[in-house]
C-alpha cells in the first residue's frame, strides 16, 4: 500500500512538472524612464524555447544619430541601433533565452545626436512590473 502511494506521488509530480516546463509560458516585464529614454523589455517562454523584446523610446528634444546601449547584469546586449524617424527603436529575438532571474536591471546608453558635438550618456533602472 505505501509503495502505491509513494508512486501515486511521484506520478503526480512528474506530470506537475512537465507540464511547468514544456506547456506554460512564461512572461516578464522589465520597464523604466528618464527625461531622456523610455525602455520596455518584455520576455517570454514557452516550453523550453525564450525568447524577447526590446522596445527603447527617445524623448528628447532632438534626432538620435546613433546610440549604443548595454543590460546589467549583461543579459541582454545591443549593438549601435537604427532608431526611427520618431526616436523608436526595436529589438525582438527568437529562441534568444529567458531571464526573470532579478527584480531590477541596469540600462545604460550613450547616444549622439544630429547637429550637436559629443555623446551624451544616461543610465535607467528597469523594473520587473509584471510576472505570470
Amino acid at each position: 500500500m505505501k509503495k502505491k502511494i509513494i508512486w501515486l506521488f511521484l506520478v503526480i509530480v512528474l506530470i506537475f512538472t512537465i507540464y511547468e516546463v514544456l506547456f506554460k509560458t512564461k512572461t516578464v516585464r522589465y520597464s523604466g524612464q528618464n527625461g531622456d529614454w523610455s525602455v520596455e523589455i518584455n520576455a517570454k517562454q514557452a516550453g523550453l524555447e525564450g525568447s524577447y523584446s526590446i522596445k527603447i523610446r527617445y524623448k528628447g528634444s532632438g534626432t538620435v544619430e546613433h546610440a549604443d546601449y548595454r543590460i546589467f547584469p549583461d543579459d541582454y546586449e545591443g549593438g549601435y541601433p537604427d532608431f526611427d524617424n520618431n526616436g523608436n527603436y526595436y529589438w525582438t529575438c527568437s529562441d534568444c533565452g529567458y531571464y526573470d532571474q532579478k527584480d531590477e536591471l541596469l540600462f545604460f546608453i550613450v547616444w549622439d545626436e544630429k547637429g550637436k558635438a559629443g555623446e551624451k550618456a544616461g543610465f535607467i533602472d528597469l523594473k520587473r512590473s509584471r510576472l505570470e
